[in-house]
């Protein structure tokens, strides 16, 4: 931009917002858009039966932004497609309803930028910390855009992407037919770009800020619905997960582990378990209860301390070393670590969160009817 004339080389950005009734931070969200320095974008707001706050909003912000009102709820996969061919940008933006900007005025400008040379962006996310499930999924947050970071790093592809804000070339899109008509519409778009053999990227550069449940009635409302929706991404990709996967287990690896730090302390347990000196402890203590029977009662006690004491020692050796990982994480990039708070993460939250995503995942293997509260 110079001298508030736009140049050539600047792109046509798009960006899109959907919203189901309304949004409490939708007017903040379009203050910025249309605050926003880059000059070259159009915004289109899709709003599904929208309530008597959400047409304030469209009549304020109504010359500047192309919204869609609709008298239904015809789901979001719906929408964004049919706003993407109403489009002229060479950039496409997706954004929730609930996210901020944040402070930065050149929030377009940094993504056209980052853009270049690439076909997928993603962008990172923080989340506002205001009570205690936020301050928890604070380290999901950290642990997705880490291993997104790696991705982009190591081998410039991604198996999924956090659709709360992404960028996407146009072009790109089209080639994967747009968005699927799946529950989880940004894992699944972000596996066909994958297929395509196209460029992925991460940056920190510019971010969002959004929001978590702050009760836990909404929390597992919210975890249901990803996980059986992870559930049927995987029913429908397997196997090419497993085949990039394989190809890139530098990157895989590492990822799964740290979006998913409680499969460590499992993975001890099996070693330790098919330890030899494990196993040739647990074959005395059994000789000696065949042996002598009066000392069943200790020596079953003893076992069982045994298989106690190592689950505890699994626990905090993988507590360690998370420690540090999720420290150097968030770190680098400049996102919230407490101590004390990771500790209820690892010990509390997070095998909570795993088991909920296990189940769910599940779910659409065996079952093939299941109630979930939303439309794509």
């Amino acid at each position: 931009m110079v001298n508030g004339t736009m140049t050539p080389k600047e792109k046509k950005v798009s960006v899109f917002i959907p919203v189901y009734e309304n949004s409490d931070s939708l007017e903040e969200l379009l203050e910025d858009l249309t605050n926003d320095s880059y000059e070259n974008k159009e915004i289109f707001v899709m709003i599904d039966k929208p309530n008597e706050k959400s047409l304030e909003v469209a009549k304020k912000y109504g010359s500047k932004v192309n919204f869609t009102l609709n008298g239904q709820r015809r789901g979001k996969v719906d929408v964004l497609n049919s706003a993407v061919k109403n489009c002229e940008g060479e950039i496409l933006v997706f954004l929730d309803s609930d996210v901020r900007l944040g402070d930065s005025k050149e929030f377009l400008g940094v993504i056209e930028r980052e853009m270049e040379g690439v076909d997928i962006l993603d962008v990172k996310k923080r989340i506002g910390r205001d009570s205690f499930i936020p301050r928890m999924v604070n380290y999901e947050y950290i642990s997705s855009n880490f291993g997104n970071y790696l991705y982009s790093k190591l081998i410039k592809r991604c198996f999924g992407i956090n659709g709360a804000a992404f960028a996407i070339k146009r072009e790109a899109f089209g080639e994967v037919g747009g968005f699927s008509k799946v529950v989880s519409e940004d894992l699944d778009i972000a596996v066909k770009v994958l297929l395509k053999n196209k460029q992925f990227k991460y940056t920190d550069k510019v971010g969002v800020y959004t929001k978590a449940p702050s009760n836990w009635r909404s929390w597992f409302a919210q975890r249901k619905r990803w996980s059986i929706g992870t559930g049927l991404w995987l029913k429908d990709h397997w196997r090419n997960l497993i085949k990039y996967a394989a190809k890139y287990p530098h990157v895989a690896i590492p990822s799964i582990l740290i979006l998913f730090p409680t499969l460590i302390p499992i993975v001890l347990s099996y070693v330790f378990s098919n330890f030899l000196g494990y196993k040739i402890i647990d074959l005395i203590l059994m000789l000696l209860a065949t042996r002598f029977s009066f000392l069943i009662p200790f020596l079953f006690s003893s076992s069982l301390a045994l298989v106690l004491l190592t689950s505890w020692v699994n626990f905090f050796i993988s507590f360690l070393l998370f420690s540090v990982l999720f420290y150097s994480a968030s770190r680098k990039l400049k996102l919230h670590f407490n101590f004390l708070e990771f500790l209820i993460y690892y010990f509390f939250y997070q095998p909570l969160a795993f088991f909920t995503l296990i189940v769910g995942i599940i779910t659409p293997f065996l079952f093939s009817k299941y109630k979930l509260d939303w439309k794509v």
